[in-house]
């Protein structure tokens, strides 16, 4: 630290200082973004909407398993 205004000399802690705000101002964003189609279904207050949520979250989630599942098997077969 400099001596006089307080500055950071070090290039390496100004570095590790720039990466931990551009962090803080990632997850920021992301708190700050509305949810989505499928979590207002979820959360709606009556009872046919948010079993229609629950439904299509239950088969995004389904879908997204069968996926990486898949993925991982062509991955493990090439790897062979």
């Amino acid at each position: 630290m400099c001596k006089d205004c307080g500055a950071i000399l070090s290039h390496k802690k100004r570095r590790e200082e720039r990466l931990k705000e551009a962090q803080k101002k990632r997850i920021e964003k992301v708190k700050n973004q509305p949810p989505g189609f499928v979590e207002n279904l979820r959360r709606h207050p009556f009872f046919i909407y948010r079993a229609v949520g629950w439904i299509l979250y239950s088969s995004f989630m389904v879908v997204g398993a069968i996926g990486a599942f898949i993925a991982w098997l062509v991955f493990a077969i090439a790897a062979g």
